[in-house]
């Protein structure tokens, strides 16, 4: 029964995560970036996630994202950094690996 409910947990955690990848398509840029800072603290912080492949979705998506820059002349400054419609596909791709 106990690890019935640890399952519940893990669910509800990368449930937690999809939601957020999931808001962060629909909001606008000032909310995408507050979105997208969760996610990552999230998936950094927790270690409750046993499934490799899962952890290492979760993980590669948090660190695709720190590439993301909104400001323009920003991005400029390194080839690495990318936009708004980058993201968007970045977020896209990390949902349909969690399906």
């Amino acid at each position: 029964m106990l690890e019935y409910f640890g399952l519940i947990e893990k669910g509800m955690i990368i449930n937690k995560l999809k939601k957020l990848l999931n808001d962060a398509l629909i909001s606008s840029r000032e909310e995408r970036i507050l979105i997208i800072k969760e996610f990552q603290h999230a998936v950094w912080e927790d270690d409750s996630i046993e499934d490799e492949n899962i952890n290492e979705i979760l993980t590669d998506a948090a660190y695709i994202f720190d590439f993301y820059e909104p400001n323009e002349e920003w991005r400029k400054e390194d080839p690495a950094y990318y936009d708004d419609e980058r993201l968007i596909k970045e977020i896209r791709q990390a949902l349909q690996k969690l399906e």
